[in-house]
């Protein structure tokens, strides 16, 4: 049985070459078409509205103004910046009030019937010690002892002792108006400090619950760009995946089918210098003839040579094989 030389091989069927000849062409032409590199890379979903306002709830809080933002959402800067948060009204009232000096912050807490009740107390004092006094008249005017010095050292042991008492009533008013008023800025700042922190506490709440949504958003959005990557991916492979598919249908195909011989490109015999006439003989058609059969023979050259010098030939040289 003839088998194939080295160097030779088959063709495709001649009635598959021009599907061949389609299905290189449909890749070469894939090859040959723009690709969208940026529809296929993954893609990174930005803040959405309800962060946003989130964040800009948080910037205000804090005093640091209206968030500046470029056209990709990120963070630029600030403009209108305080510097004040939303708790410094109440760091504010507390300094003015004197709420953390306990001998000033006091007086505005003083009762403002205080006076009053000290002034009334005091005289209603002073006309019950005046009748004191009278009393102990009228009973030295009676023994007789008016004026003398009995009378005199029971006058002012009383007022001595009146005195005293007046004085320690009013101290005693005083303190509690103190000690009440006291309390009261006590209260007034533990209030201002609770109102600071539940406005705050209340603030963040809402900002978490802003944050929370957005993040679901933002999740969501995250999902679609991820998506649409993938399938701009499969679409760009999807053309290539269909030649591939069909040029494995050919192979197969083409594979199951007889095909033609064919032999790989050689350069001239003649340009081979010495042993060109043995590749001569092959040109004339002797290879021709043996490479239509599928099989090569090469020419049994004996090495006997007759040689023959004919002056009328125009001194041809004859080799005889």
């Amino acid at each position: 049985m003839a088998t194939m030389p080295a160097g030779f091989g088959l063709l495709p069927s001649a009635s598959l070459q021009p599907y061949g000849s389609e299905i290189l062409k449909a890749g070469i032409g894939q090859l040959g078409t723009p690709i969208d590199v940026g529809a296929m890379l993954p893609k990174v979903a930005g803040q959405t509205a309800f962060q946003q306002k989130g964040a800009q709830r948080l910037a205000d809080m804090y005093g640091m103004g209206d968030i500046q933002r470029d056209a990709t959402g990120q963070v630029t800067g600030f403009t209108g910046g305080t510097g004040i948060a939303s708790y410094q009204p109440y760091l504010d009232q507390i300094s003015q009030q004197q709420l953390l000096d306990p001998s000033q912050g006091y007086k505005d807490f003083m009762s403002p019937y205080q006076r009053e009740i000290i002034d009334t107390t005091m005289q209603e004092y002073d006309v019950q010690a005046g009748r004191g006094r009278q009393r102990i008249s009228d009973q030295a005017m009676t023994a007789g002892a008016f004026g003398g010095g009995r009378h005199g050292i029971e006058m002012g042991q009383y007022q001595s002792e009146s005195d005293r008492n007046r004085a320690a009533l009013l101290a005693g008013m005083y303190g509690q108006g103190y000690t009440q008023a006291l309390g009261r800025q006590q209260q007034q700042l533990a209030n201002l400090q609770g109102v600071a922190g539940f406005e705050t506490g209340l603030e963040q709440q809402g900002i978490g619950a802003l944050q929370a949504l957005g993040a679901e958003g933002q999740a969501l959005e995250q999902q679609k760009l991820n998506q649409l990557a993938l399938g701009a991916q499969q679409g760009f492979q999807l053309p290539m995946q269909r030649v591939q598919d069909v040029a494995n249908i050919y192979g197969g195909i083409a594979g199951a089918m007889p095909g033609s011989p064919t032999q790989q490109f050689q350069p001239l015999p003649l340009a081979t210098g010495i042993g060109g006439g043995l590749s001569a003989a092959y040109m004339l058609g002797l290879g021709g003839q043996n490479t239509q059969q599928g099989t090569v023979q090469q020419p049994n050259v004996t090495g006997n040579f007759s040689r023959s010098y004919n002056p009328g030939a125009g001194g041809v040289v004859q080799h005889n094989i």
